[in-house]
């Protein structure tokens, strides 16, 4: 266990976020940013039964036990848990990582009298499912409506999340993508990682052209089901699919692929740490990214895995949304499939192997990408952010 022992003038930090910690990398890139342009950082998350135990970071991490299953109660079990948590620390700044901790945030930051910043890792009200929901989206409406009306730094994912906001509230955030880092520590593996890993490889085929999807939440808008149906269209001999993560659906999915019998075509692994992701990642010929439009947040987002696939060397195919869509086209690193009916991204995938001069100019150029669009860039606005920060609570 680390000690943690910083100088006193040190500014602390206290970030929220509602997820587990382990396969939040935007959170954990955030947190280490802040550690190592010299603030103090505490983290807290939540812990539930199925949580694996976080490995020792350079900051402090706290992870609240919350009983309760993902329904409007878990919400408020964990901000009611989250805000006696907060009133009970001394911090300098507050980090509120999506619409889901405001509550329990904004009450102690204003209790305390102390700077808050939010980051917005989504257009929350258009997530899946919120449009069927009108009493929940009109709670989480009135709380957006307070985040927007009392706070001064904020910062979102994409220029059509940051467009979006600035329309509706008259507020332009600064946009931070959340982006790979350029050279990656090694990750620390235990003996058991090590075995549980090789165990996992020895089911992913070497001779094949190894198609990848990866999301820590999987839904019924990500396109999955639609291209577990694809692997009928495609040839045993030549393509195998390789689904990482976990979410809604990921039970369907386990069902989808024992009822048509396609185990000997698709190899599903559990969400990983994301210390262990980019190994699975890296074994890739073609990266999927196709998420529908028709949920907001999809559209106007930009997927963590397009980054991960071409810091990976790895070509995708994706759908076309507009951030993605704009990413992939200025780099040359993809193609896209025009609908989510199976036979259609069969047939992409098909046409895209046939093509191997373009498939080869699509992955050379995914090393353009990794000089350009990385942390270590990008992680100097969040800086930038909180130096300024620091600087007006001391004026005031």
């Amino acid at each position: 266990m680390k000690s943690y022992l910083y100088p006193l003038e040190r500014k602390l930090i206290i970030v929220t976020v509602i997820s587990d910690l382990m396969t939040d990398h935007r959170v954990h890139k955030v947190c280490q940013s802040l550690h190592d342009a010299g603030f103090r950082v505490l983290l807290i998350g939540t812990r539930k039964k199925s949580s694996q135990s976080l490995k020792d970071r350079d900051y402090q991490t706290d992870r609240l036990r919350v009983w309760i299953g993902r329904t409007a109660f878990f919400y408020l079990e964990f901000n009611i848990r989250l805000f006696f948590k907060l009133i009970g620390k001394k911090a300098d700044i507050f980090l509120g990582n999506d619409l889901d901790v405001m509550p329990a945030t904004m009450l102690a930051a204003r209790i305390k009298n102390k700077p808050i910043v939010y980051d917005s890792h989504e257009y929350f009200l258009g997530t899946a499912g919120m449009d069927q929901k009108p009493f929940r989206r009109s709670v989480w409406k009135f709380i957006e409506r307070r985040v927007f009306s009392k706070l001064k730094f904020m910062y979102t994912v994409s220029d059509s999340i940051q467009n979006l906001y600035r329309r509706i509230y008259q507020k332009k955030l600064l946009v931070v993508r959340n982006l790979p880092l350029k050279n990656p520590a090694k990750p620390h593996l235990s003996p058991q990682e090590v075995e549980w890993i090789d165990a996992k490889d020895a089911q992913i085929p070497v001779n094949k052209n190894l198609l990848i999807f990866q999301s820590a939440g999987i839904n019924e808008s990500r396109g999955v089901e639609e291209l577990v149906f694809s692997m009928l269209f495609l040839d045993v001999s030549r393509f195998h699919l390789l689904i990482i993560g976990g979410g809604d659906i990921w039970h369907k999915i386990e069902r989808m692929v024992i009822d048509n019998q396609l185990s000997e075509k698709i190899t599903l692994v559990p969400k990983v740490p994301f210390e262990v992701l980019r190994h699975f990642t890296e074994m890739g010929h073609l990266g999927l990214s196709i998420e529908k439009s028709s949920v907001l947040n999809h559209k106007y987002s930009l997927t963590n895995k397009l980054f991960e696939y071409l810091h990976a060397g790895v070509p995708v195919l994706a759908s076309r949304l507009p951030e993605q869509e704009k990413i992939i086209k200025h780099y040359d690193v993809g193609g896209f499939i025009d609908h989510h009916q199976p036979e259609h991204i069969a047939q992409r995938i098909i046409e895209i192997f046939e093509d191997r001069e373009t498939l080869s100019r699509w992955k050379r150029n995914t090393c353009k990408v990794r000089e350009e669009l990385n942390w270590e860039n990008e992680s100097k606005i969040v800086v930038d952010i909180f130096k300024q920060v620091e600087k007006e609570s001391v004026n005031h």
